[in-house]
C-alpha cells in the first residue's frame, strides 16, 4: 500500500503538485468520531435495517455494534457533534495549507469474500483496513480514488485516495487524473475463475 501511494505521489510531483509527507490534523479522533457517529445514529434503526441487509451483511453489523457501544443519551449526541465539528474546523485549516490529501484507499490489500463477516476478528480487521475514507465521510470531503499500481500476486488495482477541501471536488478529480495518466491501469479488471 505504501509503495502505490508513494508511485502516486510522485505521480502528481512530476505533474507539478508540491508533495510533502505529514498527517492532518487529529486522525485518529475523526476515525473514532466516524464509528460513534455511524453506530449511535443507526441503533435506532438497526431491528428496520438487520433485514435488509441479508444474513452476512447482518452478521459483520452485529460484530461491529459489539466493538461500538451506543450513545449514552442525548449529552453524548451533542458532545460529538461539536467534536465533529471541531474536527472539521482543524482539517480545514490543515488544508488551506495543504489542499489535498493523498492516502491509500484501504490499509490492506482487498480481502477474500465472506473474510468480514466470518468472525469478530474479520469485522475488527474490515473496519480496521477502512480508516483511510473515514475522515472524509466524517467530515462530508470530496474525494476521489484512482489506481495507482497493481498487487502483483493477484493482478488487483491498489488504489489511492485523494481527499480535498469542502466543494472542491475539481481538484481531487485533476489530481486523479494525473494519477490515471502517469500509469494508465485499465480497470475494472476481468473476473478470474
Amino acid at each position: 500500500m505504501a509503495a502505490a501511494v508513494r508511485r502516486a505521489a510522485a505521480a502528481l510531483a512530476d505533474a507539478g503538485y508540491e508533495v510533502t509527507e505529514i498527517c492532518p490534523p487529529r486522525y485518529e479522533d475523526a476515525i473514532t468520531a466516524w464509528a460513534q457517529l455511524l453506530f449511535g445514529d443507526f441503533e435506532a434503526m438497526t431491528p428496520q435495517l438487520l433485514p435488509m441487509m441479508g444474513r452476512d451483511g447482518a452478521a459483520f453489523w452485529e460484530m461491529l455494534r459489539a466493538i461500538m457501544p451506543p450513545w449514552a443519551d442525548t449529552a453524548a449526541v451533542s458532545e460529538l457533534f461539536m467534536r465533529r465539528d471541531g474536527i472539521a474546523r482543524d482539517w480545514s485549516r490543515f488544508m488551506a495549507t495543504y489542499p489535498l490529501l493523498l492516502s491509500p484507499t484501504w490499509s490492506q490489500l482487498p480481502f477474500e469474500p465472506g473474510f468480514d463477516c466470518a468472525s469478530p476478528a474479520g469485522a475488527a480487521d474490515t473496519a480496521e483496513m477502512i480508516r483511510p475514507v473515514l475522515p472524509a465521510n466524517l467530515m462530508g470531503l470530496p474525494s476521489a480514488c484512482v489506481p495507482a499500481d497493481r498487487d502483483e500476486a493477484t493482478g488487483l488495482p491498489i488504489g489511492v485516495l485523494l481527499t480535498g477541501r469542502r466543494f472542491r471536488e475539481d481538484q481531487c478529480l485533476d489530481a486523479a487524473e494525473a494519477i490515471e495518466r502517469r500509469f494508465a491501469l485499465a480497470t475494472p479488471i476481468d473476473p478470474v475463475g
